[in-house]
Parts: C-alpha cells; sequence; structure tokens
C-alpha cells in the first residue's frame, strides 16, 4: 500500500509554504522600518542604506539619529498621531540625516501596526533626494524657456510694428501726398480727357492709401502673443526683507529660539515671521517648507 498524502487541493507536492516575511522585506527596493518607543525596533536594508547605516547599526537607534534636527518634533507627533489613530496612516516628505551629516529627503508611508503586542508604526521609505533636484532644475529650466519665449515674441511683435508703421507712414504718406497732388490737379484741369484720367488717378491712389492703412493694420499684432504656462512671480519673491531671512534660517534647520538669537529679535517675533512664511508659501509645516525650497531651487 501507498502512504496516504495529506498535500492540500491546488498546492504542488513538494512545493515550499514557509518562505520568510523576512526575506521578502529584505529584498524589497523600498526602504521598510518599524518605529516603537522613540526608537527603530525593526529596518531592512534598504531603510539603512538610505542614511548611509547598516541594518544591524540602525536596529535599536533613536528616532532623532535619522532625522534632521528641525523636524524632530513634526515627525515625533506624526508618529504620535498615527499610534493613537488619527489618521491612521500618513504620507508625506521629511528631512533624513545622513551618516555624513548632509540631509536627504525622504517620501515616507506609515500606518499603525502591533509589534510585539504593543503599538507601533511601520513604514516604507523612499529617497526622492534626486528626483525632487531634477523637478528644481527642470522648472529652472522651463522658467528659462518661458523666458526666452516672451522674449522672442516681445521682438516678433515689435519688428511687426515697426514694419505697420513704415508702411503706414512710409508708402501711405507718399500715396497721400499723390493723392493731394491729383486733387489739385482736377480742380485745375479743363474738362476733357485730362479731366478723366486724373479722377482716375484719384480714384486709384485713394485705393492704394486705404490698401496700405489694412496692410499696417494686419501687421500691427491686436493683442500680445500668449505666453506658454503660468508667468507669476514666485510667492517666496513676495516675502519681506526680515521674512526673507528668517526664511534663509529655518531651512538651515535653526528654530524659532536659535533664530531670535542670531537676528537680536525676540523668540515670538521669530515665531510670527515664520508662520507668516508658511501662510505666504501656503506651506502648512517645516517639512512642507523645505519640499518647496527643494522644487524653487533655494537649497541644495
Amino acid at each position: 500500500m501507498h502512504a496516504s498524502s495529506s498535500v492540500p487541493p491546488g498546492r504542488a507536492k513538494g512545493a515550499r509554504t514557509d518562505v520568510p516575511f523576512e526575506a521578502i522585506v529584505e529584498q524589497s527596493v523600498a526602504g521598510i522600518y518599524v518605529i516603537q518607543d522613540d526608537h527603530f525596533v525593526h529596518a531592512n536594508s534598504t531603510w539603512a542604506a538610505i542614511a548611509g547605516y547598516t541594518r544591524e547599526e540602525v536596529v535599536g537607534m533613536p528616532l532623532a539619529r535619522l532625522v534632521a534636527p528641525d523636524f524632530l518634533d513634526e515627525v515625533r507627533a506624526r508618529v504620535q498621531a498615527r499610534l493613537q489613530g488619527n489618521p491612521p496612516s500618513m504620507h508625506f516628505i521629511t528631512r533624513g540625516q545622513h551618516r555624513d551629516g548632509h540631509v536627504v529627503l525622504v517620501e515616507v508611508h506609515g500606518s499603525r501596526m502591533n509589534f510585539k503586542g504593543r503599538p507601533a508604526v511601520i513604514g516604507v521609505g523612499v529617497d526622492v533626494t534626486e528626483r525632487l533636484r531634477n523637478e528644481a532644475q527642470l522648472r529652472h529650466l522651463l522658467d528659462q524657456v518661458r523666458a526666452l519665449s516672451s522674449h522672442t515674441a516681445l521682438a516678433l511683435e515689435a519688428q511687426r510694428n515697426a514694419f505697420a508703421r513704415e508702411v503706414e507712414q512710409g508708402l501711405g504718406g507718399m500715396l497721400s501726398s499723390i493723392r493731394t497732388d491729383a486733387a489739385r490737379m482736377l480742380h485745375s484741369a479743363p474738362a476733357g480727357e485730362l479731366q478723366s484720367l486724373t479722377e482716375r488717378l484719384l480714384g486709384m491712389t485713394q485705393q492704394a492709401v486705404d490698401a496700405a492703412r489694412q496692410i499696417a493694420d494686419a501687421l500691427r499684432p491686436a493683442e500680445p502673443a500668449p505666453l506658454p504656462g503660468p508667468t507669476a512671480q514666485p510667492a517666496h519673491r513676495r516675502l519681506g526683507e526680515r521674512e526673507q531671512e528668517v526664511l534663509q534660517w529655518l531651512l538651515k534647520g535653526l528654530s524659532p529660539t536659535e533664530i531670535g538669537a542670531r537676528m537680536g529679535i525676540s523668540v515670538k517675533t521669530a515665531s510670527t515671521h515664520r508662520s507668516n512664511i508658511l501662510r505666504k508659501l501656503e506651506v502648512g509645516s517645516t517639512a512642507e517648507l523645505v519640499l518647496y525650497a527643494v522644487r524653487q531651487g533655494l537649497v541644495q
């Protein structure tokens, strides 16, 4: 007798069913991490490499080591919001702190989970530093193309206007002079063939004058040529002088307290400037402010 087989229906005999979750996570092209008690309690190699570490170095590392100082409070607040389920998941761009000190822009998507029986946040992160810088360079190139397009349109319009004036004033003036002479001849010419020829000349001259005016009107553009894309001045160009200075300190990671000390103003005044900057640039946080700055080419 053959031994009975207990292979479940639909599964080939001998097929592996014990592929470990850890292997799947480790092969992911995206960074995967788990935050609990303000520390990274789990991470794959991709996530660790974004900040220049190994997986073993990141596990157990405090959140503050991998987050830029000016973003730490905000990231902690977002972690707490997800732990409390409000909202249960969150998608944003944050500033990571690389091992060698430079800032890394990371797009993260985190959700609440239970890890070893306790609440934690699991997240997926992708390094978007290069992508955002490329976007900023592309916008810069588009601005240059728009400026060139504007210059070309204005130059063409100026040439058309100059040609129209030449037709209207030069050719039109000569024809008007001929018409005046013909009209004078008509009054003094005796009746007969000469008077008939003069009338024909006067009529032909008037037709030529009208034609010159029509040509000039056709050459002169009725309205400026439309330019491609928006040409509005960037929002940060409309900030006041003091706000521009505060903006630069914010982009360097300084807090309102540190900015106040640097600029010789109170913390309240520095905080007010920061609030006004966020409002004028239509961003909701320092993280979004940095993203705006990257896209506008204000930071490298």
